[in-house]
């Protein structure tokens, strides 16, 4: 499948797109310590306290922006992330974040990046196979997770 050429980022549009990158890892850096807990009373204010669903210092940002990097590191000299070869690389950082002792994994991802990294084949593919088998046994698995780590994907 021939793909059109990426466009080039120049210095503006890189500088925009660190920051949209550094908002979301702030912002889940916010956020970590209130996933999953009951929204905030009108008297709170959201603190960056750290916690939450892993051991997340105050000012740390979560799996999901651990995972978006992954796909930044690929993303950052302008590969195009619709061939095989460019999955093939965001599968490999995602295999490498996991075993690198990711300090929250959800239970949708690690099952997919198991089955994946024991799959024979190239990384990306067996990423793809291992996510379409895990979809197709299980009716609840359209979260909204990936979609938390794709930011990147749209710069």
């Amino acid at each position: 499948m021939a793909h059109a050429p990426q466009p080039r980022l120049d210095t503006w549009a890189t500088d925009r797109a660190a920051g949209v990158l550094l908002g979301a890892a702030v912002g889940d850096a916010l956020g970590v310590p209130y996933e999953f807990q009951a929204t905030l009373r009108d008297d709170q204010q959201p603190r960056m306290i750290g916690g939450g669903l892993g051991p997340y210092a105050p000012g740390e940002y979560s799996d999901d922006t651990q995972m978006q990097v992954c796909i930044a590191k690929v993303a950052a000299d302008g590969a195009d992330l619709r061939t095989p070869e460019t999955l093939d690389a965001i599968a490999t950082n995602f295999q490498g974040w996991l075993s690198g002792g990711a300090s929250d994994v959800g239970s949708q991802t690690r099952a997919v990046l198991g089955a994946a990294g024991s799959a024979p084949g190239e990384p990306g593919a067996a990423m793809l196979a291992a996510a379409r088998s895990f979809t197709a046994g299980n009716d609840r698995s359209a979260g909204n997770g990936s979609l938390m780590r794709t930011g990147v994907v749209a710069l």
